[in-house]
């Protein structure tokens, strides 16, 4: 796990992956493969909350990085 949230450009690895998915849903969306409905749009929604939680986490653990030098 602690792999993770090890951070790369910035962000930790879980950050990275949560926007790879997104990506790849907007992707599929937009080809059509993945049809547009509320359902969509609600996992959508979870997932942009995740990544939101996810950079606020690492920006506290850059903050606490920062304090402890």
């Amino acid at each position: 796990m602690k792999i993770l949230t090890r951070m790369f450009a910035g962000q930790s690895l879980i950050s990275w992956g949560l926007q790879l998915i997104l990506i790849y849903l907007a992707w599929q969306v937009s080809s059509q493969r993945l049809p547009n409905n509320l359902w969509t749009i609600s996992g959508v929604a979870v997932l942009l909350v995740l990544i939101y939680v996810s950079l606020a986490n690492d920006g506290k653990q850059k903050n606490r990085k920062r304090g402890a030098k």
